[in-house]
């Protein structure tokens, strides 16, 4: 999930630290890119199209929708229910959260 990120303290942890981050991003941008532009998502994500879509496992999809920023559909929904989330929302929340 979000993970605080340690101040480097020197130069070389600084560059490391910067390529770790330039290469999350970049894993990142294909992704959000191949749910913007592939139309066999649904509009309306399930659990199942997140999983393929982010090349995730159930329980890392598990504790991804368990983030308390995450944007459900039906945040009180019973249990045993699906979590369902909009493609849209889903982009922005990428966008803008750090998981791990």
């Amino acid at each position: 999930m979000a993970k605080a990120v340690k101040t480097p303290a020197t130069f070389a942890e600084a560059l490391r630290l910067a390529a770790d981050l330039a290469e999350q991003n970049e894993k990142l941008e294909m992704q959000l890119a191949e749910l913007r532009l592939n139309g066999e998502y649904p509009e309306v994500l399930r659990p199942a199209h997140i999983m393929k879509l982010l090349r995730m496992s159930a329980p890392k999809v598990q504790e991804l929708t368990n983030h308390p920023t995450f944007p459900h559909l039906n945040r009180n929904r019973k249990k045993g229910e699906a979590v369902t989330v909009l493609k849209s929302d889903l982009y922005h929340w990428l966008k803008t959260e750090r998981y791990e």
